[in-house]
């Protein structure tokens, strides 16, 4: 296989980027006299310099001169691009609209500036720069970058995403043909920039009086795009043309803003980004937004060596997002694929953008050593090569994103180990109506699917993929989230909460209420993974009795058990799925398969046999089809909950009623067997046989008693697990401050999420305070 399957802007970014130094593809020793420190001493610039320089077309050669499949596969494009012609505008308006025909121009033009100018460089031939020049006059005659239906609109627009495609071509063709070109050529060129891509990107986006976006209207990729193929121009027009500096400060201001934009509650938008990281578009869209920002960053700091770049938080902590919704497998690498994103999603061009920029990170290095989508003899073996960030050790296997409302865990991150990601979050635009789903991969295949997405333009894209029923949710009479929400964004977003990873168990809480608030008053789904099995504990208030369809969207084939109990199975990867609660029956419904309307597909929806304004649902997913848990339901009096048998342990879970329904003054205490608790959840392990419990857990509680002993207490509720034993370990959200624990002796050293805490001993209770953990 060769070292480039397809040359593509990635693929060469990927080994400019390996190219390059961690900070700037410039040497430091002549930064110093770099004339593009000074803005205005442009016409002094060392070209080229956007992308590549001498320094770092030497490093270039030698890894091309080291693999030889690689050097033929990127001389074999430059043959293509060379006998391939050019679009007419004609062919461009195709189709009409804001974006048209305009894509197959516009990543023509970006592929020529990039890879023919890069091969004049490497090879001295001119036949390159001819064809690139040509390519660069051409199509200054078009008279727009941008589709003809945006001069349509109540305030016309001017650019589009492909305008960045066109504007990346002609920055990087410019930059690499600037001392070949005739002054003639350069300022017919560098006159088609201003004219096509960075006044009409500015004036869109940007620049005051004329600017006809705000970040609540297209503040989400569209704005990073966009803006990314100004800043570009403007580097590349750097000492040609006195207002380019002026253009560049307002390109890094702006930027700045898009990445601490915080939301509207008018217009029910969100912050675009975390702090941590992700935008809430999920993993393709960030990618996508965030990679222009940093190409731009790339050539900016390339360009501005003695300068430092503004710090972006997101950016810190981008390269953990795509690692931790990465799934590695033995054969290949896989995404989670929220939203309108895609399983083969692969990040490893913007991780190596980061890190050229500066910004690597131990999780960079971890996700170009878990990335499988490039087996070895790719281009990104040949990355990999490159000295990365240290990375000692796993990430961690559970992670929580609670502004977007994501969450994924692992049982490690070994190829082909299981991955279940959760999602209640917002929803608009690319965000589907999905509060509450979940989907699992085990074996390296997807197993519980997302229903992915597909071309935009097609019917079935508004009318199926991004609605509830779509997605692993609770539809109420066969409705789930408004579809107005995907227009006009969710007025009450929902979330994830009360993560919890330790002591064998995993645990998440998602509140789905606000975006199906009109038909639940009380949306809660509760995970629980505990050995090879993910309990889901669902907790519903409807305004009126109805018909809920708990829904399963699988990959492969199932088999019917019995009433309630399915089979899961897609290649070597299998589950059981058991509804233990209430008695339901099933009926199997049609879907359509990701990326691929035209394939009908199944799935399933389970139904309670009657409607109930309250209804809890109690769902084992057994991972060991081999050795299923026998399972017994356990009710009582304000309480409803299963026992689960293994061979080597017994693990019994309870949901409290009485912390559902009664009033918020009241302390919803409830009595189970000889446990005394308010906790919403309960659950207990104890060994095959043996009565000790080996770990508690307990979901938004404040104390858990057995008889006149105090097992935990707190006195705000909290979500907690932990275990008796010596040393002595505490897992919790952030509920509480401080903390007692019941304890025999005074133990060894306590740890509180990992962390060790200072603590007192009371001999009489037997209790362990513990503080200053939070």
């Amino acid at each position: 296989m060769s070292s480039f399957d397809s040359i593509t802007r990635r693929s060469l970014i990927k080994l400019i980027a390996l190219a390059s130094p961690a900070v700037s593809l410039l040497d430091v020793a002549a930064s110093a006299e770099h004339p593009a420190s000074n803005p205005e001493a442009g016409s002094r610039m060392h070209r080229p310099c956007l992308f590549y320089n001498a320094a770092s077309l030497v490093r270039i050669k030698q890894m091309l001169a080291a693999d030889a499949a690689a050097s033929a596969a990127l001389k074999k494009r430059g043959d293509e691009l060379l006998a391939a012609e050019f679009y007419p505008q004609s062919a461009a308006d195709v189709g009409g609209g804001q974006q048209a025909s305009f894509r197959s121009p516009a990543t023509q033009i970006e592929d020529m500036g990039l890879t023919l100018g890069l091969l004049f460089h490497l090879t001295g031939e001119e036949r390159y720069a001819v064809k690139l020049r040509d390519a660069l006059l051409y199509y200054s005659h078009y008279d727009r970058w941008a589709g003809p239906g945006l001069a349509e609109r109540f305030l016309p627009w001017h650019s589009v995403l492909e305008t960045t495609n066109f504007s990346f071509g002609y920055a990087a063709g410019y930059d690499a043909l600037h001392g070949y070109l005739s002054v003639a050529d350069r300022n017919t060129i560098a006159e088609t920039m201003v004219r096509l891509a960075i006044l009409p990107i500015l004036n869109d986006w940007i620049l005051p009086g004329a600017r006809v976006h705000a970040f609540d209207s297209m503040g989400h990729n569209w704005w990073g795009v966009c803006v990314a193929g100004a800043g570009l121009s403007a580097l590349a027009l750097l000492g040609d043309d006195p207002r380019a500096s002026q253009w560049i400060d307002a390109v890094d201001a702006g930027y700045l803003q898009w990445f601490n934009y915080p939301g509207n509650v008018l217009q029910n938008r969100m912050p675009t980004f975390e702090r941590s990281g992700p935008s809430y578009e999920g993993v393709g869209y960030t990618n996508y937004g965030v990679s222009e920002y940093l190409h731009y960053r790339f050539a900016w700091q390339n360009t501005f060596p003695a300068r430092k770049a503004a710090r972006i938080e997101p950016l810190d902590h981008l390269a953990t997002f795509f690692l931790q919704t990465l799934y590695p497998t033995s054969t290949g690498s896989l995404a989670v694929n929220f939203e309108d994103s895609s399983l083969g999603a692969d990040s490893s061009a913007t991780v190596l953008l980061l890190i050229a920029c500066g910004l690597g990170t131990p999780d960079a290095a971890r996700y170009l050593a878990h990335v499988h989508t490039h087996p070895g003899g790719t281009l990104l073996s040949l990355l990999r090569q490159r000295p990365q960030p240290t990375a000692q050790g796993d990430a961690p296997t559970s992670v929580l994103y609670s502004r977007m409302g994501w969450a994924t865990m692992r049982s490690s991150w070994l190829n082909d180990a299981t991955m279940l990601a959760m999602k209640s979050g917002y929803t608009w635009n690319h965000a589907h109506a999905d509060a509450g789903s979940f989907i699992i991969f085990k074996q390296g295949v997807p197993l519980i699917i997302d229903s992915g997405t597909c071309g935009y333009g097609r019917p079935e894209y508004a009318h199926y993929y991004r609605l509830s029923r779509a997605h692993n949710v609770i539809l109420f009479n066969g409705e789930g989230q408004s579809p107005e929400d995907i227009d006009h964004g969710t007025k009450f977003p929902g979330r994830m909460d009360s993560l919890i990873d330790g002591l064998g168990l995993k645990y998440v809480c998602a509140d789905a209420t606000g975006p199906t608030a009109r038909w639940f008053s009380r949306n809660y789904r509760n995970w629980l993974w505990t050995g090879d099995v993910i309990l889901i504990l669902d907790d519903l208030r409807a305004h009126t009795a109805g018909s809920l369809d708990w829904l399963l969207h699988f990959d492969g084939s199932y088999t019917a058990n019995s009433p309630g109990t399915v089979t899961l199975k897609n290649g070597p990867a299998e589950a059981v799925v058991k509804i233990l609660h209430p008695p339901v029956t099933h009926r199997e419904e049609t879907g359509l398969a990701d990326h691929n309307p035209d394939k009908k597909i199944p799935y399933l929806a389970f139904t309670p046999q009657t409607e109930e304004r309250l209804r809890q649902f109690i769902t084992a997913i057994c991972l060991n089809p081999a050795a299923v848990p026998e399972f017994e339901l356990l009710q009582g009096l304000n309480y409803i909950g299963v026992r689960m048998r293994t061979q080597h342990t017994v693990e019994d879970i309870y949901i409290n009623l009485r912390a559902i329904d009664d009033s918020i003054h009241m302390n919803s205490a409830v009595q189970i067997g000889e446990w005394l608790t308010d906790a919403y959840l309960l659950h207990l392990t104890r060994s095959s046989g043996g009565e000790q419990v080996q770990r508690y857990f307990i979901g938004d509680g404040s104390y858990l008693r057995r008889g006149s002993q105090s097992l935990i207490e707190s006195l705000s509720k909290l979500t907690a697990c932990w275990s008796q034993n010596d040393p002595l370990e505490l897992f919790s959200n952030d509920g509480s401050a401080s903390v007692q624990l019941a304890a025999e002796r005074v133990p060894q050293s306590v740890r509180w999420n990992g962390r060790t805490v200072p603590t007192s001993y009371d001999r009489q209770k037997k209790l362990v305070s513990l503080k200053g953990a939070q």
